[in-house]
């Protein structure tokens, strides 16, 4: 098996065809190429690819957004994969964070990472939810001035400056902004099948505002099974998902390396 940089000239093929086995995002890994081949790498079974992982580096920190592989994967290959990557950060003391499942976090923490929270994966497919969403209601989370909403709640969120990651790397053609004056939520097509609700941002205690925006996504892509991670102790935000028929699924550890991050985890109802 071959572990190292992904094959620009068949990146688009292999991901389709890796798309066939595991629910990937081929947007995001696309974008994060594009942006720093230095910290894409694939494991290939011969011509095959068998496992990506991507990161995108900020000021203060880099986060891990793309680690997919196949069922068959070993875990030793998943372990080799992340090492390579590890290797050829240019900047050691950056906090490095990653969205963990069980199986992955044990393979992080053999490497030195910590967990920082526990997350919950909330699915939402396509079960009927009676609510009212006016005109009013909808002209109401359409805000144009949203891009400042984003780039200042998200910063208080996450102390870290991701405007340009949101703005660029996580925006596509099938992007869905809401917003008001005291949040704002960004949704997208993973495939033709799967809503991803990332990142989604609210000033604490602004739970009028995110249900509206929850009624939002529902609103306009409800037929479609919707994904979002979110923190499984912030009993506000579970309870808000659970109440529009969001089931909570599997369990996940957001994990770090280095300086422990500061995340006001009531603000993010979406990572």
């Amino acid at each position: 098996m071959f572990i190292g940089w992904l094959r620009k000239a068949s990146l688009k093929e292999d991901l389709k065809k890796l798309s066939e086995s595991v629910l990937i995002d081929e947007n995001l890994i696309l974008n994060s190429f594009e942006e720093d081949q230095s910290l894409c790498f694939g494991a290939y079974e011969g011509e095959d690819l068998k496992a990506v992982i991507t990161a995108y580096s900020f000021k203060d920190s880099i986060l891990i957004n793309n680690l997919c592989y196949t069922e068959d994967t070993d875990t030793e290959v998943i372990k080799r994969v992340l090492k390579v990557l590890m290797n050829n950060m240019a900047d050691t003391s950056q906090t490095i964070l990653f969205m963990a499942n069980i199986k992955e976090s044990k393979i992080f923490a053999k490497l030195g990472f910590k967990k920082y929270a526990r997350f919950k994966k909330a699915v939402h497919s396509g079960e009927a939810v009676a609510f009212n969403f006016s005109n009013a209601t909808a002209k109401s989370i359409t805000r144009p001035n949203y891009l400042g909403t984003i780039k200042k709640l998200d910063f208080d969120a996450l102390n870290e400056d991701r405007y340009d990651y949101i703005t660029e790397i996580c925006s596509k053609v099938s992007s869905l902004t809401l917003s008001t004056e005291f949040g704002y939520q960004h949704s997208y097509a993973i495939n033709k099948n799967h809503i991803k609700i990332s990142p989604w941002i609210m000033v604490d205690e602004a739970f009028t505002d995110a249900e509206k925006l929850i009624r939002g996504v529902l609103y306009h892509r409800g037929l479609k099974t919707i994904i979002s991670i979110i923190p499984s102790d912030i009993k506000e935000i579970t309870d808000l998902y659970k109440s529009y028929k969001f089931e909570l699924k599997s369990d996940l550890y957001l994990v770090y390396l280095n300086k422990k991050p500061n995340i006001n985890l009531a603000s993010v109802y979406g990572f």
